[in-house]
């Protein structure tokens, strides 16, 4: 038999000495010793003599109890002659047996001869050590003992363990006088499981713990130190048994758990200090702010939740620090299912309806914010998803509306981390938010009603009365509704807290992901959009499929309603005629985001959407304006970042846009006052001429390199005085002549049209969206007219108009716009371009018609 075998068998056998567990009748505690140690076991017999253990012989070895005394003993019969007797040992007294190397049992007599059993089999050893653990605990013999001694692994002394024995148990009823008494008995009973196990059982069967709650509470009103102390001690010693019946009769109650928390007040190690938890518990902390009928569970929570945290943290081990963790888990869950079948929400909710600012009721309203937001920090970590879905369905946003515009900043950074928490958990339960009902926006997409004449008929037909299927179809809609996303963007733009700017800033990034509407299978979120067309093949969609009919008009929505308050600092700076002004200190956190998401929503969303806004708002040039303004460093690299983004996009209408603008010139401007400084900036800015040279080399970039060609050009020609001189200290700025003088290294002369013929099957894949190709575009250097700032793609004559001096307004851009270029009068269009631009139009015509925007051209002299 093993050592943990043999532990698991006491475990079971293990009652403590009380006439509530001795047996009543003389039968009973023979049949308790029925079979232990009848079975003869051949053993070794062995008598100490000095330092020499003698053998006296071997024989077959049962243990036995005398049918008159009633005492029992171990018998060996000689195995030649089983008359003769070789040994009879009584087990009585205080006798302590040992057990060693798993064969050996050892012991001292009553007459004080040292003797030993040796087994031939484990088996054998084990049988007469149950024999002994059975009449120790079935009162034949209370006061012997068994020890099991084991071998230390780490080669130091041996590890002896209280398998059976007498025990010590603290006196029944605890008072100051003998509450020392209490605190050895349990800190000596801790040195076994065995009398671990017993004493833990004595203290919940007999209710100790209350009864130490009343010695506590009589101890202090006298002022009794020493017994507070002691006391105390005594607590954190049963902590440290590591037996969860202890921890569970601690914390049964509401009484018991206040009683803990005093007792834990007073510290031996700490006598001059005195905490206070319980004013803190009663008093401070727990709030109401709606009344529901079982508090209980509510206040366990926050009770646990403190004791773990606070009260228990400095001495609290791993095994009890989980089995307090599981007690909340298991309590929450509890909480959790509280709340699903009971109106709490719509209670809780409902006092949010009323916009009324008073300040009678604004303690009541942030109390709720923070209880929601402390119950769905805990649902995050169970996993409870459907929490998320029942809070948005029953008005959470009515919460957040009130959060974010609250005076407060805790109050408004955890409206926004909220919405944080929710977008993580699934996205689409944000956009299933509408901003009057709190509900999945039920209004028809215009795709859903095309999809709807593409259906059987059989489809078609829905029962009188039935919307289930109506209803389930417009979750596929993604809410065009932008409430939220505008109060983010306001957070962003308005709100002083630079730690909620970068809340509202990831968070507005989630929300415009094009992948917003991936977050399920099929595309559709198993909390709003599963089960959209239950049973039938026909209603599954792609996940490409699914993404078009969410994104189009939920990103049209944001350009045109959010994005111009939320830009508004860049496109006022890129409009404005004057020089730049110093950006404030409190801005220069807002405009670093701004280039981050200007970077990201280039990137990500669909070009026709966002280029069209940010080349009309002249937001790249505000952009590049920040470069010249007195701010800091970082501010400075953020932006050269985005309009690094912008080029490595090798997207024309950037390109030409950033030519014809003059946007580098404040680049350049920048780049002159780090330059050869040997410090990121000036690292930085070299970074953007070597994408430049290496993009439109030839030799490691053979397609795609018109738009870099003219950027290069461009370079050369305006800043060509500055590259060769003032960047002699790296190769980057030779490199670029170089470039540019020997042609981009191209095999003819012609380099302009070669590059654009080698371009065109390249360029036919890349801007697909829009089926415009560079080599369309790229106009010879006769057909570019300097003086024309534009060639519109879009062919509606509907939006050209002539303004009241003559000049043509393409998109509602007024031709007067100086940044721009002037717009000769419709008379004087050439031919030439005329027919240009009409072919261009009808490549145009077959695509996107939202967000068109105008080619800027390049006049001769600016190459």
């Amino acid at each position: 038999m093993n050592n943990g075998t043999q532990s698991d068998d006491v475990r079971t056998l293990s009652t403590k000495s009380d006439s509530t567990t001795k047996p009543n009748t003389l039968e009973e505690e023979l049949k308790m010793l029925e079979g232990a140690g009848k079975t003869p076991r051949r053993v070794k017999v062995y008598l100490l003599n000095g330092d020499d253990w003698i053998d006296n012989g071997t024989g077959f070895c049962v243990g036995e109890i005398d049918k008159e005394t009633k005492s029992p003993y171990f018998l060996v019969r000689n195995e030649q002659d089983t008359e003769s007797i070789i040994l009879k040992s009584f087990l009585k007294g205080s006798i302590q047996y040992q057990r060693q190397q798993e064969t050996l049992i050892v012991w001292t007599d009553s007459d004080g001869s040292d003797l030993a059993l040796s087994f031939q089999e484990t088996e054998g050893c084990a049988d007469l050590c149950d024999f002994i653990i059975r009449v120790q605990q079935g009162h034949f013999s209370p006061g012997i003992s068994l020890y099991y001694v084991m071998p230390n692994v780490n080669e130091g002394d041996d590890v002896t363990e209280l398998i059976t024995g007498p025990i010590r148990y603290p006196p029944d009823e605890p008072e100051a006088s003998n509450i020392g008494v209490v605190l050895e008995t349990v800190n000596q009973g801790a040195n076994a499981q065995f009398t671990r196990t017993n004493i833990l059982e004595y203290i919940v069967e007999k209710g100790y713990f209350m009864k130490l709650v009343k010695v506590f509470e009589q101890a202090e009103k006298k002022k009794d130190a020493e017994a507070l102390y002691c006391i105390s001690d005594v607590i954190k010693s049963l902590f440290l048994y590591n037996e969860s019946s202890i921890l569970e009769d601690m914390l049964s109650s509401e009484e018991k758990i206040m009683g803990l928390v005093g007792i834990l007040e007073y510290d031996s190690e700490y006598r001059d200090f005195k905490a206070s938890h319980r004013e803190f518990l009663t008093t401070q902390s727990f709030t109401t702010v709606i009344p529901v009928d079982n508090t209980e569970i509510f206040k366990r929570d926050f009770y646990l939740n403190y004791l773990k945290d606070v009260v228990l943290a400095r001495f609290l081990d791993e095994p009890t620090f989980s089995f307090i963790t599981s007690l909340i888990y298991a309590n929450q869950v509890e909480i959790f299912n509280y709340i699903k079948d009971s109106s709490i929400l719509e209670k809780l909710f409902k006092i949010y309806e009323d916009n009324d600012m008073l300040q009678r009721d604004m303690p009541k309203k942030r109390d709720g914010v923070k209880m929601v937001h402390q119950y769905v920090l805990i649902a995050k970590t169970l996993q409870k998803l459907d929490f998320f879905s029942l809070l948005v369905k029953s008005g959470l946003l009515k919460l957040i509306n009130f959060a974010l515009k609250d005076d407060e900043d805790q109050i408004r950074v955890l409206g926004t981390e909220l919405i944080v928490i929710i977008i993580e958990q699934d996205v689409s339960l944000v956009n299933a938010i509408d901003h009057e009902e709190a509900t999945i926006d039920n209004s028809d997409p215009p795709i859903l009603e095309e999809l709807a004449h593409t259906l059987p008929n059989e489809k078609k037909n829905v029962p009188n009365g039935d919307t289930s299927f109506s209803s389930k179809v417009t979750r596929l809609k993604l809410s065009d509704d932008m409430t939220l996303i505008s109060i983010l963007s306001k957070l962003l733009v308005e709100d002083r807290n630079l730690g909620l700017k970068n809340q509202a800033f990831e968070a507005l990034k989630t929300l415009l992901d094009p992948n917003i509407a991936a977050s399920g299978s099929n595309g559709i979120s198993p909390v709003i959009g599963g089960g959209a067309f239950p049973g039938s093949e026909e209603y599954k969609f792609g996940p490409d499929e699914f993404k078009e009919i969410n994104t189009q008009n939920y990103f049209n929505a944001f350009y045109t309603e959010v994005a111009v308050n939320l830009f508004k600092k860049l496109i006022d700076l890129g409009n404005s005629s004057e020089v730049a002004v110093d950006a404030k200190k409190g801005d220069e956190l807002l405009y670093q985001l701004l280039c981050e998401l200007i970077s990201f929503c280039t990137r990500e969303h669909k070009t026709p959407v966002s280029r069209t806004f940010f080349l009309e708002n002249h937001i790249i040039l505000g952009v590049a304006k920040l470069l010249t303004t007195n701010c800091k460093i970082i501010l400075k690299l953020a932006c050269i970042r985005c309009l690094k983004n912008l080029i490595t996009l090798n997207d024309e209408f950037y390109t030409r846009y950033t030519i014809s603008q003059d946007v580098w010139v404040y680049f350049f401007k920048f780049f002159e006052t780090v330059v050869d400084e040997d410090n990121l900036a000036d690292s930085t800015c070299l970074d953007f001429l070597e994408i430049v040279n290496r993009s439109c080399d030839r030799a490691m970039n053979p397609n795609k390199r018109t738009n870099y060609v003219l950027l290069a050009k461009y370079i050369y020609n305006k800043y060509g005085d500055f590259v060769r001189t003032r960047l002699n200290y790296v190769a980057t700025g030779k490199r670029l002549v170089e470039l540019v003088e020997n042609e981009f290294h191209e095999a003819n002369s012609n380099g302009n049209s070669a590059l654009h013929d080698e371009d065109h099957d390249e360029e036919d894949e890349e801007d697909e969206i829009v089926d415009i190709k560079t080599d369309d575009l790229g106009l010879s250097d006769e057909e570019m007219i300097p003086n024309n700032a534009s060639t519109p793609i879009n062919d509606d004559q509907d939006e050209e108009e002539e303004n009241g001096n003559g000049h043509v307004i393409v998109n509602g851009a007024d031709g007067d716009d100086d940044n721009v270029g002037k717009k000769r009068p419709r008379e004087e269009t050439s031919e030439i371009e005329t027919s240009k631009r009409a072919e261009l139009n009808e490549k145009a015509a077959s695509n996107d018609n939202f967000g068109q925007v105008a080619l800027t051209a390049i006049t001769s002299d600016q190459l």
